[in-house]
């Protein structure tokens, strides 16, 4: 009888260990403290009920098994209640989802096959985190080899590129900000011109050019948009942090 009961208590740790799963929970009220910042994260966001969420289950635990000992990359998955505001921070509408990158950063959705072999293969070569000076480790070779270039620079000339590169970045934001500035202007003469207009053909041109005004604005507002998203240069970047370090 104690041999039966220790042999059950023995299947029964098995069963528990075996049934653990290695892909981490991000809960929504503490979805981004629930990953350490030097790590990469490949997210899916999913739904209740969703079933095409419960059939990918099973390989998106093969995935987080098989980088379940690797410290920089964390596999994991949250649920999209209604309540999970991250679901809305990366304008989550369709489950599943995938995304991956830094989960308090820059993440890229993923659109590409969901078998183990192409995700495993996307993991080790994509999912990462930015190349710094801190986390070396995300370096690929051009990027180390950038840094030890930088590395060379005296402080007076990283500290006069760093101004270089603001000043151009600024000079890029603000004429994209008169872009817009300009289209909407071009809408607003449109916008007139059409309220004005008494018919015929006079109304249809007005009607053509609050058309193209209203494209016009459409267009510079999204390429305003790209931009205010779009990361520093990653030379920038490395020189900033180097400036800091020489400071400290």
């Amino acid at each position: 009888m104690k041999f039966q009961l220790l042999t059950s208590l023995a299947l029964s740790s098995v069963l528990d260990s075996s049934s653990a799963s290695n892909v981490r929970l991000l809960k929504g009220e503490d979805y981004y403290d629930a990953v350490d910042d030097t790590q990469a994260v490949f997210v899916k966001f999913s739904e209740p009920g969703c079933a095409a969420c419960e059939e990918s289950a099973p390989v998106w635990e093969e995935l987080a098994t098989a980088f379940a000992d690797n410290q920089n990359i964390v596999i994991a998955e949250t649920v999209c209640d209604g309540e999970n505001e991250a679901c809305l921070d990366n304008n989550v509408e369709s489950y599943p989802s995938y995304q991956h990158g830094d989960l308090l950063g820059v993440m890229t959705k993923y659109y590409g096959p969901m078998d183990l072999e192409s995700l495993e293969k996307f993991t080790s070569e994509h999912v990462r985190l930015r190349c710094s000076i801190a986390e070396e480790h995300w370096c690929n070779d051009e990027e180390l080899l950038l840094i030890t270039q930088i590395r060379k620079m005296s402080s007076e000339e990283i500290e006069e590129q760093i101004e270089l590169m603001n000043e151009a970045e600024e000079a890029e934001y603000d004429a994209a900000e008169q872009k817009v500035e300009t289209a909407e202007s071009l809408l607003e003469d449109a916008e007139d011109k059409l309220q004005n207009a008494e018919g015929g053909d006079e109304r249809k041109a007005a009607e053509e050019e609050h058309k193209d005004a209203q494209k016009a604005v459409a267009d510079a507002e999204a390429e305003f948009d790209i931009l205010m998203d779009k990361q520093e240069p990653l030379e920038l970047e490395l020189m900033e942090e180097i400036a800091m370090e020489s400071e400290s």
